[in-house]
């Protein structure tokens, strides 16, 4: 079964691979963190409100990238001196909590997922290109998939205890072999003592 994707592209430029909503570019979760975040973009009319030193614009901090980038935003407008210390030292208070919670998050990007082209929504959000498609697994694709999995764990178990019975079997005749040899070292001391002693009388 086919899916039309997200579009939403993260912060390291890797688009979402969560089924879109349908008729929605987005899936359920970025749908609803576009909704929750926009009345925080600031628009061409906002702009003109705007206090120097008190309004910053950050990303939604979903990842570790995400994070990465807010933390530069604020320490570079504090540093040039377009936020206040008291609300940059609440930012990144916030921003350290983020960071905490992202610690296990685990999303590197992979060469094949990362978007090379975008569009650009009106209100200045970035989409994936049109068309990408995913595929989910039907049940019987499921157990397709899990019986040859168990079918190649199977011979590799049949592999290695055949390895295992043509190492003792080697093993067993070297032994074997040893013990001959050691046998027939015997008889032949015994045969010269023989000798050496009928050769003394």
């Amino acid at each position: 079964m086919q899916f039309d994707l997200c579009r939403h592209i993260r912060t390291n430029g890797v688009q979402c691979q969560s089924p879109a909503l349908s008729l929605k570019p987005y899936c359920f979760f970025h749908t609803r963190m576009a909704e929750r975040h926009s009345g925080f973009r600031h628009t061409a009319e906002t702009h003109a409100y705007l206090i120097p030193g008190q309004h910053i614009q950050l990303a939604p901090l979903e990842d570790r990238e995400s994070i990465q980038v807010a933390l530069s935003v604020v320490v570079n407008a504090l540093a040039t001196g377009q936020l206040e210390t008291r609300r940059a030292t609440a930012i990144l208070y916030g921003l350290q909590l983020a960071s905490m919670n992202a610690v296990r998050l685990n999303l590197s990007p992979f060469a094949p997922d990362i978007v090379r082209t975008a569009e650009q929504t009106p209100d200045g959000q970035e989409l994936a290109e049109p068309g990408a498609t995913g595929h989910i697994l039907t049940a019987q694709e499921i157990k397709q998939e899990q019986q040859e999995q168990d079918e190649d764990e199977e011979e590799d178990q049949d592999e290695a205890d055949q390895n295992e019975a043509d190492q003792n079997e080697a093993d067993q005749n070297e032994a074997d072999q040893n013990e001959a040899d050691q046998d027939e070292e015997g008889r032949g001391m015994k045969s010269a003592n023989r000798s050496f002693n009928r050769s003394q009388r």
